[in-house]
């Protein structure tokens, strides 16, 4: 089984990104995929553009850098429930790296 970290941080990239999680989970059903959003497009939590993914995989985690949650204004209380905020997008990355995760940035 292969587990998956996606890192989008990129707005423009939010689409193919969730594009290629449920291309993955379609054939990787028992997979873990985790999605990190850090840089720009951690706006991207505070709008509709992932309620599809949340909806469809919601076994799919999303994780929001809480450095990029500063550095573009936003809270907690903006985003969905369903998002883990993690103290820094790079250091979640490369903990799940070290725990054998695949590496995707879109």
């Amino acid at each position: 089984m292969t587990n998956l970290v996606v890192h989008v941080d990129e707005p423009a990239k939010v689409a193919m990104a969730i594009s290629n999680v449920q291309n993955f989970v379609a054939v990787r059903p028992t997979s873990t995929v985790v999605v990190v959003v850090n840089g720009p497009a951690i706006t991207t939590l505070t709008t509709s553009a992932w309620d599809a993914l949340r909806q469809a995989l919601p076994q799919v985690e999303i994780d929001a850098c809480h450095n990029a949650m500063a550095s573009h204004q936003i809270s907690k209380a903006q985003l969905p429930s369903t998002v883990t905020i993690v103290p820094a997008g790079v250091v979640r990355i490369a903990d799940l790296q070290a725990e054998g995760y695949a590496y995707l940035r879109p």
